[in-house]
């Protein structure tokens, strides 16, 4: 120990105790207001795109005949369950607690096997806190609804916590058992993100094949675990469609995707790596002084570059309104570079841990890679992406915090650059709120309530109150019963909610030649019969329609108009004339 380490720890030793008793009150706190802010959320705001087309795959999984995920054959499940909007959020909620928990449980489990923490309670629920705090970041991008993206996180913690588990455990029922857990969750990921659900796969055996001493049981774990998700998808699959229907929806939905995301896996791949490149320069470039000063202390062990680095954390965390988070004006979702900035502090100042031999690099490597497993296959930007599943690298910063292994005064700098980290994320969670996913108003101003379709009771603006209410008049005019066939052109799914309509074939329309491909093979002649929602330009001109309907508005009833606050979209509604009034 340094002389100044040693002159720090004789004048603070008294406060450690006290400081590490702070901290650790601190990250269940972050995860008690994360978790509140969740729950408070649950009842606000009706976004028409994303969330609709998710909540319509739903509620009407059986119309479905075009998906390249089959996410609905396990939401359609949670919907029936819960029936209203609100608890459908709260069931997506519940998972990524639920999962998220597991996932923790299994990191802790194997930071013991690895001899890293001591068994205590306190550490355990610690590293619980910081996984949940992780996992509910996912709500300062989009809601709680169970979606694709929901689901691969879900399934990827789940997994990955049963895998840990079973390293552990001697037992070889118990184990195995386990693994097959761990496969049918991993099968969670491949139904509703197959992308993400093969790189999951992937990660799950190379540990299993990497920490199994034995050779029986790397290949019976391996093999559980791919039995695990082999039976899960099947079932599903049966249950729900037969296999020539599946594969036939999903041919047809690869056609429907390829009209809107031209972008080849090579092209893809590229763009992953150099928009990755590019936000690591920018994350070296925001916080340069702390990581650079926490390397020298690091290196040299003179206490005044940890004190710089972390005086440099906070002043560029407020400055920078890093612990600010919502979406951006223009609609993009800002690069996370403090989050990425202080895992790498955190990691700096725990080499000495997770590089001290081959089983631990693995096993924090595997940590820091899981969220990317979530991510592959997106069409935005990777980088960010992470945000969605960030629950690993939160459960391994508060496991490196809490570890046995490091001194007295690394160790109160690992608190501190911890702490800074999870309550980054904790208030980046509470703050999204002011900047909502394709909402006009902040969800604090969502304060007016309204039943919408058989969502149940919902709040939302003043604005989107008279966009329901002007939606449910076209509903009277032209006697939209439940049921109706809809067409949504283009890319407003959740105009079909109030008149709990069905959209034809699919929810997901975006385009003009996505509009004719499906209508081309919709033999029902619902086209005939379904209530028509066109968002027209702000000069009153309509979009490119499909050329099943090149003769429109001839044949059409003039149902009403209604604006959609965010962005002021309007939308005319129109109906076959030919249908009579009751």
């Amino acid at each position: 120990m340094s002389v100044q380490e040693e002159k720090y720890k004789n004048i603070f030793y008294p406060l450690q105790w006290k400081a590490v008793s702070a901290i650790n009150t601190g990250i269940m706190l972050c995860a008690f207001m994360v978790i509140a802010y969740c729950i408070w959320t649950l009842d606000r705001g009706f976004e028409i795109t994303d969330e609709a087309y998710y909540l319509l795959l739903a509620m009407h999984a059986d119309s479905v005949e075009f998906y390249i995920s089959a996410q609905q054959w396990i939401t359609s499940g949670i919907w029936q369950i819960t029936g209203s909007l609100v608890w459908f959020r709260a069931a997506g909620m519940a998972l990524l607690l639920a999962s998220s928990t597991l996932l923790a449980l299994g990191v802790f489990s194997m930071c013991q096997r690895l001899d890293l923490v001591a068994d205590r309670i306190e550490s355990k629920s610690l590293v619980i806190a910081g996984s949940v705090v992780g996992a509910m970041l996912y709500a300062s991008t989009i809601n709680l609804s169970p979606c694709y993206n929901l689901l691969a996180s879900v399934g990827a913690y789940a997994a990955a916590g049963m895998v840990l588990l079973a390293l552990n455990r001697l037992n070889l029922t118990s184990k195995y058992v386990l693994y097959a857990f761990a496969g049918c969750a991993a099968g969670v990921a491949v139904v509703a993100k197959p992308s993400a659900g093969v790189a999951m796969l992937a990660l799950l055996v190379l540990w299993v094949v990497l920490f199994e001493f034995l050779r029986r049981d790397k290949v019976f774990g391996t093999a559980a675990i791919v039995f695990g998700a082999i039976i899960f998808t099947g079932v599903l699959l049966l249950v729900n469609t037969t296999v020539s229907e599946a594969l036939q929806a999903i041919g047809r939905g690869m056609q429907l995707f390829r009209m809107v995301q031209v972008e080849t896996v090579g092209a893809r791949l590229l763009r992953y790596f150099i928009e990755y490149w590019t936000y690591i320069l920018i994350t070296l470039r925001s916080f340069a002084i702390p990581i650079l000063a926490m390397m020298v202390y690091v290196i040299t062990r003179r206490t005044f570059f940890a004190k710089l680095s972390l005086v440099a954390i906070v002043v560029t965390l407020i400055l920078g309104r890093h612990m600010y988070s919502g979406w951006n004006t223009d609609g993009s979702f800002p690069a996370p570079v403090a989050i990425y900035a202080m895992l790498g502090i955190v990691l700096i100042l725990s080499i000495s841990i997770w590089n001290k031999n081959r089983s631990t690099l693995i096993f924090f490597s595997g940590l820091l890679v899981l969220p990317y497993t979530v991510a592959i296959g997106t069409g935005n930007v990777l980088f960010s992406q992470a945000v969605d599943s960030l629950a690993p690298w939160a459960a391994m910063v508060v496991a490196l915090m809490v570890s046995n292994r490091h001194n007295d005064f690394k160790k109160i700098i690992t608190l501190i650059a911890g702490f800074c980290f999870i309550l980054t994320i904790a208030l980046q969670i509470v703050t999204s709120g002011l900047r909502p996913y394709h909402l006009s108003s902040s969800l604090t101003k969502q304060d007016k309530t309204v039943v919408i379709g058989n969502l149940g009771k919902m709040k939302v603006d003043g604005s989107t109150f008279k966009f329901i209410v002007d939606l449910e008049a076209a509903t009277k005019v032209c006697n939209i019963t439940p049921g109706t066939p809809f067409l949504g052109l283009y890319n407003i799914p959740g105009v079909a909610l109030p008149f709990q309509a069905i959209p034809v074939m699919t929810p997901w329309l975006n385009n003009r030649d996505q509009a004719e491909f499906v209508l081309e093979r919709d033999h029902s002649g619902s086209l005939h019969s379904a209530v028509l929602a066109i968002k027209i330009e702000a000069n009153g001109v309509y979009p490119l329609m499909p050329r099943q309907l090149v003769e429109f508005p001839s044949g059409y009833r003039y149902c009403g108009m209604a604006t959609y606050p965010f962005g002021q979209q309007k939308f005319q509604i129109w109906q076959p004339r030919y249908l009579k009034l009751s």
